[in-house]
């Protein structure tokens, strides 16, 4: 399988009767930074949230690396995320009574990485972080908190990176500070898949795909 996400016909119905997915079917290749577009919605982050085994859908499947994380059981998925895939989400939800650093490198003291602390270190210095290093969330900036986050969510070196809206809570200028990161770490092997509605993101992806109420509308570049 060339893809490194593969994606199957994916419905995905509520218990309530909403329909948030509508028969999508996308491919991803290794090294591409997708730009998953559309309005508040139209499925962006279920659609990530599956991709990721954090939630389920009702039908279809989804192969992420060669695995059909779609039908994992819980903790094999769990196990699979750890190992390969990290996500960013839109609201930090970092712990409010841990330093920038302790948040960080507790994910890789949770999952057995080899000195967490000094790991978290270096992907803060690189995020621009090395004076932020014992804040605590309420006092870094906006841009801080989401670079925090997503040195957490690297630390464990994923293979494939999912953003939802990572800009969306960000000023212009911090905006811009974490898209070009997101694209240094395309330049360096990774895949990433984000999540946004910001039209002047664009520039930014190898190719968008568009989204509008559960269905790709079109893909391009």
């Amino acid at each position: 399988m060339s893809e490194i996400i593969l994606i199957e016909n994916l419905h995905k119905k509520y218990p309530n009767g909403t329909y948030a997915l509508r028969g999508v079917s996308l491919k991803i290749k290794k090294g591409e930074m997708v730009g998953l577009m559309g309005p508040s919605g139209s499925g962006k982050s279920t659609l990530l949230h599956i991709i990721a085994g954090l939630d389920l859908p009702t039908e279809g499947r989804v192969w992420v690396m060669g695995r059909e994380v779609s039908s994992m059981k819980e903790d094999e998925r769990a196990d699979f995320r750890k190992r390969h895939v990290g996500f960013i989400f839109q609201f930090f939800y970092l712990l409010e009574d841990f330093t920038a650093l302790e948040n960080v490198a507790l994910i890789g003291q949770l999952a057995g990485v080899p000195d967490p602390v000094r790991k978290a270190e270096k992907l803060l210095e690189r995020l621009g972080l090395s004076h932020r290093l014992h804040h605590r969330p309420s006092e870094l900036s906006g841009g801080e908190q989401q670079r925090t986050a997503i040195a957490r969510a690297l630390i464990l070196q994923p293979d494939v990176l999912l953003a939802d809206e990572p800009t969306g809570n960000l000023g212009i200028e911090e905006g811009r500070k974490v898209m070009e990161l997101l694209v240094n770490l395309k330049e360096e092997g990774m895949t990433l898949l984000v999540a946004t509605h910001n039209v002047d993101l664009i520039p930014y992806f190898d190719r968008i795909v568009r989204l509008r109420d559960g269905r790709v509308v079109e893909e391009g570049g």
